[in-house]
């Protein structure tokens, strides 16, 4: 026979299965450290709705160089400024990562890009294109994240210099 306290017991977690959360992107720098490499045309967020908030990213690379280019991935959460959180993954090879696909991560961050972008596989196109990408938040079922404020730092380099870096800002908040 149920008892009261069972009954609250059940209650709250139905009410704990019933929270849900809003998650937006908040901000977006692209920065080019060399010229010669990249142009970025558009880095910017646009405001669908009160709680939508798309991402779109025009990046013209200029000369793909024959040296392998590497990808930095960093997860960053803010505390008295971003701190490292979670992920800080480096890949020192993009295309033999585009060809693989063998990090559980960037696989988890890429493939929420879905149909938005033209990156798939080597050979990177002379133009990268990510349009209206809104915040996927069928990731946050793969990767379950605390609320608060987050940063996904994403640094390309070769010939080990920095060459461009693109910063994603978005905020996690639950609600009932």
């Amino acid at each position: 026979m149920a008892t009261l306290r069972d009954l609250f017991l059940w209650i709250g977690l139905w009410y704990i299965s019933q929270v849900q959360g809003i998650s937006k992107f908040t901000n977006i720098e692209c920065l080019s450290m060399d010229e010669t490499f990249t142009n970025i045309s558009l880095c910017r967020l646009y405001a669908v709705k009160r709680d939508v908030v798309e991402m779109s990213l025009r990046a013209h690379i200029l000369d793909w160089p024959k040296r392998p280019v590497s990808m930095r991935m960093q997860l960053l959460k803010k505390a008295s400024g971003y701190k490292p959180f979670l992920y800080n993954v480096y890949q020192s090879d993009v295309c033999e990562y585009l060809e693989k696909r063998n990090h559980p991560f960037v696989n988890i961050i890429l493939n929420s890009f879905g149909n938005r972008t033209n990156v798939n596989k080597c050979p990177v196109p002379p133009e990268i294109i990510l349009e209206h990408f809104r915040f996927p938040v069928k990731v946050l079922d793969l990767m379950p994240l605390p609320t608060g404020d987050y940063g996904l730092f994403t640094t390309f380099s070769f010939d080990r210099k920095e060459r461009a870096q693109v910063k994603v800002y978005f905020t996690l908040t639950e609600y009932r």
